[in-house]
């Protein structure tokens, strides 16, 4: 009997390996479908640049002096269904941040701002799950959101398909950026904020931002997951928070060999070595779950939430670019 049990098990973990290579290889079919315009018409910069020619002023919008764009973790299904932590954090960073447009529309995970539940062949599997997701916060089920938006953070950082997913989600960040009062002639500063593996995605869109806006873009990644991105010579900054009890984050100093202080001649390296990068250290933070950097319940000695000292940090490497934020120091 407990041969037959083995030998089940076996067969099951067979089959889940089985299913995650298939889904593996069929994670860029989105991108590459996206590319060959089987969605609409081809892409290109070209076609982008003629749809950002700047509208007249408008005595009725007040146009921010800086925008920023927060790209979520891996466990949201939509740009619009971030979950209480996050919706906290953003208003927190909005109220400290005066003069500044905080915008959280932008799905990080699609190269067409397309949301799990939206136009797809399994929106009814994605519907089912957001509902049993809100029964239960604990549901395994909840593992498959995160499986298949780190497939697509794994898109990002191929250089076989990386560039195609970039360029994508650049133009969902500069169409949701002009919705939002973004004037392309103006060419106003741009902060992109990334969760996990949302800084990884922000990293990859940043060359593509800057050849279409011609506007300077930093990138605060909280906890992000990143590989040596080329992406990352054409940020102005990268701010980088780590919390001493998030390993999850070194992921991506494990895989990617152009994080490997051997290479110096990566991205990474080039990056580190023209001081484009800062590191700051946060505290005992997780990378998800309690304790996590938007966690509010946990606090550090001082008193301090997480979330307050996330929210701080955050505040000065935007208003103080390219020094270490002194918060970092305590």
């Amino acid at each position: 009997m407990i041969s037959d049990l083995l030998i089940n098990i076996l067969w099951l973990i067979g089959i889940a390996i089985v299913l995650f290579f298939i889904a593996a290889a069929l994670a860029p079919l989105e991108s590459l479908g996206w590319w060959a315009g089987w969605f609409g018409s081809p892409p290109s910069p070209k076609t982008v640049r003629k749809q950002l020619s700047p509208e007249p002023h408008s005595a009725t919008i007040d146009t921010a002096q800086h925008y920023v764009v927060y790209l979520s973790g891996i466990g949201t299904m939509s740009g619009d269904s971030l979950n209480e932590k996050e919706q906290y954090f953003l208003s927190q960073l909005s109220a400290r941040l005066p003069g500044s447009m905080v915008i959280c529309d932008v799905f990080p995970y699609s190269v067409m701002n397309n949301p799990l539940t939206g136009q797809r062949m399994l929106a009814w599997f994605w519907r089912w799950l957001q509902h049993s997701r809100l029964r239960s916060d604990i549901s395994i089920l909840n593992n498959l959101i995160f499986l298949r938006n780190l497939l697509q953070v794994a898109v990002s950082a191929d250089q076989r398909y990386g560039t195609i997913y970039s360029f994508g989600v650049a133009t969902e960040i500069i169409e949701s950026l002009v919705d939002h009062g973004y004037r392309t002639d103006e060419r106003r500063p741009i902060t992109l904020i990334g969760l996990s593996g949302g800084g990884q995605i922000a990293v990859g869109s940043v060359p593509y931002l800057t050849q279409l806006l011609g506007a300077p873009v930093r990138v605060v990644s909280i906890g992000g997951v990143l590989s040596s991105d080329p992406g990352i010579l054409s940020v102005d900054h990268l701010y980088h928070l780590s919390g001493s009890k998030d390993h999850i984050q070194h992921i991506g100093t494990l895989l990617y060999t152009g994080r490997w202080p051997i290479f110096p001649h990566s991205a990474w390296n080039r990056a580190r070595t023209r001081q484009k990068i800062t590191v700051i250290d946060v505290g005992p933070m997780r990378h998800m779950g309690h304790g996590d950097y938007l966690s509010r319940s946990a606090r550090l000695p001082c008193g301090q939430s997480f979330v307050e000292r996330t929210v701080a940090v955050v505040t000065e490497a935007i208003t103080h670019p390219y020094e270490q934020p002194a918060s970092s120091l305590a």
